[in-house]
């Protein structure tokens, strides 16, 4: 009740949800569509369903857990899409997968690229500047240790690279795999070939050091590391899930490997590594697609343009207004913005 008050009482011409399958989450989505509220969620990340057999009987035993935990969960999920007037998905794999494992609406959805922005400092740099053939390579990845982006994959395969030409992996980032990724390291005979840089508050910074971006996750959505290293115009390889393969354009401006495939991340970094011209070429490519495609005017003006369809779907009306002078989206409530009370989320 507390939430349906709160949209009446602020009337906003639209509410945007950010994904969440918390109680107050579909809570707040249930008191702006008591109340008249326009509604438009995001599903930014890959579905989850759970793949293990809980050992956890029901119903006094007669019945096993296999299944119950995920059909609950969708249920409330679903929730979510059918009081949603639009589902808003930052990759096509990510809504086709909604639809295809929750069976959401394909109706209401709506595909918006993640944005990213470049300093001015990092605009103009050219890895060709700096070309040097006999050089060492620099390897990276940017992001959290957690057991999901399998850097253990990206060590076996840098174990694995031929002889002869001197590389580095510079690891950015802190996490619970820290500690079991540097034995690894020594395990493997690499130790002196890694560098931990820890959490950088500088991202430019660590992309300027490195020449190519690895990304070996089990499991993504639409990687913001992945779109940083293109737009700094680094030649990037990631594995073939979730939206990765069309943030790389499936291979045009980025190298795709098979989740987990040592051998195939191994053949992908020795091409890189040993043919500089070809990974200039892939870090030129991908510069020009991420700064084209992901441009944030761009983005923000389709974020603008759907919210005011949104806002304008149930009144018979457009809520955007826009500016006398350049003709530009410039707000969509009527007014201002407000955001919900702190601590509903």
């Amino acid at each position: 009740m507390d939430r349906w008050r709160w949209f009446r009482r602020v009337r906003p011409d639209a509410a945007l949800f950010v994904q969440s399958s918390n109680t107050p989450h579909r809570a707040s989505i249930v008191g702006a569509r008591l109340a008249g509220v326009p509604i438009a969620v995001t599903q930014r990340t890959m579905p989850w369903i759970r793949d293990f057999v809980p050992s956890r009987r029901h119903l006094f035993g007669l019945l096993p857990g296999l299944g119950l935990h995920n059909r609950r969960q969708i249920r409330r999920v679903r929730l979510t899409a059918a009081l949603a007037d639009r589902i808003i998905y930052n990759s096509q794999r990510v809504r086709c997968e909604y639809e295809r494992q929750y069976g959401y609406p394909r109706d209401k959805a709506h595909v918006i690229v993640n944005a990213v922005e470049v300093p001015a400092a990092a605009m103009n740099s050219c890895d060709s500047d700096n070309f040097d053939p006999g050089g060492a390579i620099t390897i990276g990845h940017v992001g959290r240790l957690a057991p999901e982006k399998r850097i253990d994959v990206l060590l076996r395969a840098m174990a694995a690279l031929p002889a002869g030409r001197a590389v580095r992996v510079l690891v950015y980032g802190e996490g619970p795999e820290r500690s079991a990724l540097e034995a690894l390291a020594r395990q493997l005979g690499i130790s002196d070939r890694v560098e931990w840089c820890g959490v950088t508050d500088d991202v430019w910074s660590a992309y300027q050091r490195l020449e190519i971006v690895a990304l070996c996750s089990r499991r993504e959505s639409s990687s913001n590391t992945v779109l940083e290293a293109m737009a700094a115009g680094k030649a990037v390889v990631v594995t073939d899930v979730g939206g990765l393969p069309e943030l790389t354009g499936h291979g045009r401006w980025g190298v795709c490997v098979p989740a987990g495939d040592v051998p195939a991340l191994t053949a992908a970094l020795t091409r890189l590594v040993e043919d500089g011209q070809e990974r200039i070429a892939f870090g030129s490519r991908a510069r020009q697609a991420a700064r084209a495609g992901h441009d944030p005017t761009v983005v923000g003006r389709a974020w603008l343009n759907l919210l005011a369809e949104v806002a304008g779907s149930r009144s018979g009306r457009c809520a955007r207004r826009r500016d006398d002078q350049s003709g530009e989206p410039t707000a969509i409530s009527s007014g201002q913005f407000d955001a919900a009370p702190a601590g509903q989320y």
